[in-house]
């Protein structure tokens, strides 16, 4: 220091020391936001397999649709839809995604709008011959009537929106940035998490 000002030193280092500071703020938050993407795909993977994303249970399958092709009658409907979860983080800006996102998962995602809209399918002269098919393999109940019946004047299926994200997140957001700040707050700490 002189009569006539003052000279502060070391101002470099306190400049590279702001700037470590902010990377290990930055990987911090980073790393907190990770977990909690890993942490909500392994729970909507788990809540579609379950049949309720969300908690909201999805509408059950049809008689018909339980028993055609061999499959498992007592599986949840779009119980598959988990395989094709995934989760992204994205730099500049910086965000979590999370479902059926990346270009592998395109048939995933088509797959996925349209179920959770709901849809109607004309039913061909070939599906209405492979459900004959079908229940008469199955044979008729004792004293009733065949398990498949499906009138001639039954021209569409209709298979009703069963909601995914939406449901899920309505019940997850809140919890997922409660869970982002407390890891965050850990790992600046440098608690493992």
């Amino acid at each position: 220091m002189t009569k006539t000002g003052a000279t502060i030193k070391g101002l470099d280092k306190v400049r590279k020391g702001l700037k470590s500071a902010k990377g290990k703020v930055d990987k911090a938050f980073q790393t907190a936001v990770k977990v909690e993407g890993f942490n909500l795909k392994k729970i909507l993977q788990k809540e579609i397999r379950q049949g309720k994303p969300g908690g909201r249970v999805f509408a059950p399958l049809s008689y018909i649709s339980k028993r055609l092709r061999g499959r498992r009658p007592n599986r949840k409907p779009l119980e598959r839809f988990a395989i094709g979860i995934r989760y992204q983080i994205k730099q500049n800006p910086f965000k979590m995604k999370i479902g059926w996102i990346g270009k592998a998962q395109r048939g995933w995602r088509k797959l996925a709008k349209i179920h959770q809209e709901g849809f109607k399918r004309e039913i061909l002269f070939s599906k209405r011959r492979e459900i004959k098919q079908k229940g008469a393999a199955l044979g008729k109940v004792t004293g009733g009537p065949t398990p498949f019946f499906l009138k001639k004047t039954t021209k569409f299926f209709a298979t009703p929106a069963r909601p995914i994200m939406s449901p899920f997140w309505q019940l997850h957001e809140r919890i997922a940035n409660q869970n982002i700040k407390r890891n965050f707050k850990r790992k600046l700490k440098g608690i493992r998490i």
